[in-house]
């Protein structure tokens, strides 16, 4: 048993091979697996910050969520919230709350569960593929709202997400959440990502802009930050953030 350089993997017989092809170890299947650990003051330390920053945000932000409540009922037909059950920490089911930025219809959730499903499946592979991805994300955007729209190039929708930290769904910082059918459909390698809380911003969200090319680098961020997470960390992405949100500077 050894580990890479670069990242810290643990890895045992062939995985040596495919770690050794960078073609192959975005292809590969295969398991890998991280080690890990937290120290306990300072997931104290991480704790304490996301009641108090939590807390701090959601008495600050009061008035744009009447602001964008009122908004988003006037211009469009639903509820101000939407919600759905994400898979946070040790696979531990959650709701997640977001600002509604697309038109009420059932068909958006199926439409984006069969295209998760068929990418984690087939990945994009074919010629038509990066194509039919596309179709598929014009279609998409088509139903966002024009409120909707500027909320997500702010990340104004993700403001409700203060109260999952504030709850102890989340964290302040962490691998972004993915939805139950989307867990569900993991390689088994890509699930050390749930050893930490989802999080608010994270290191592969500042790092890459997530595309159906880029799934599996997303997933290594992660991984990367699971592996090597402390306070400092934290704090790294945290300040990174702040351009992103306050001046849309490289948003991901």
């Amino acid at each position: 048993m050894e580990q890479t350089d670069k990242m810290n993997f643990t890895i045992t017989g062939e995985n040596r091979a495919v770690l050794a092809e960078p073609k192959r170890f975005f292809q590969r299947g295969h398991e890998l697996t991280v080690k890990g650990y937290f120290l306990s003051v300072q997931k104290v330390i991480k704790r304490s910050f996301d009641i108090i920053g939590s807390l701090v945000l959601i008495f600050i932000t009061f008035p744009l969520f009447i602001i964008i409540g009122a908004a988003i009922k006037l211009s469009s037909k639903g509820e101000i919230f939407y919600r759905q059950k994400r898979v946070g920490y040790r696979g531990k089911i959650f709701t997640i709350y977001k600002f509604r930025t697309m038109k009420k219809t059932e068909q958006n959730e199926q439409d984006h569960q069969k295209y998760i499903r068929h990418l984690l499946k087939e990945g994009v592979k074919t010629e038509k593929q990066p194509e039919l991805v596309s179709l598929y994300v014009k279609f998409i955007e088509s139903r966002i709202t024009p409120v909707g729209k500027f909320l997500r190039s702010t990340s104004l929708d993700e403001i409700p997400q203060l109260f999952n930290i504030l709850q102890g769904d989340m964290s302040f910082v962490g691998p972004r959440p993915h939805p139950v059918y989307e867990v569900a459909e993991y390689k088994d390698w890509y699930r050390e990502r749930l050893k930490v809380k989802p999080g608010l911003t994270g290191w592969s969200k500042l790092k890459v802009r997530l595309t159906p090319e880029n799934y599996e680098e997303s997933i290594l961020l992660d991984l990367w930050y699971v592996k090597k997470w402390n306070i400092l960390l934290d704090l790294k992405i945290v300040l990174a953030t702040v351009p992103v949100v306050f001046f849309m500077k490289d948003a991901h």
